[in-house]
């Protein structure tokens, strides 16, 4: 790490800890950080579902099907989870924030 990396680091510090400390700047920072990882959980769970989408066309053979559509499977429903439980939780920390 250069000398430039730790000056960055330090001033990013001390912004967020001066806008934690008014409740506005604790909901903002709150609602940043989980609409940034909301996109981000999106953009990589339609990343693998195109990559299981095209095993389905690339599927040779009966098992090979049921297992790209498995996976699909399995891609939708954890995306979904881990989408939503980090919603959730943005949710929960806006209301234990708010007073």
């Amino acid at each position: 790490m250069r000398l430039w990396h730790l000056t960055v680091a330090i001033l990013v510090l001390g912004i967020v800890l001066s806008v934690v400390r008014d409740p506005v700047g604790r909901v903002a920072l709150i609602v940043f950080v989980t609409a940034f990882g909301e996109a981000a959980l999106g953009l990589t769970a339609v990343m693998a579902l195109f990559q299981t989408i095209g095993a389905i066309g690339m599927a040779r053979g009966l098992l090979d099907h049921a297992e790209a559509v498995a996976a699909t499977t399995l891609v939708l429903v954890a995306a979904t989870a881990i989408m939503s439980f980090w919603l959730f939780m943005g949710a929960w920390l806006i209301q234990a924030t708010v007073p």
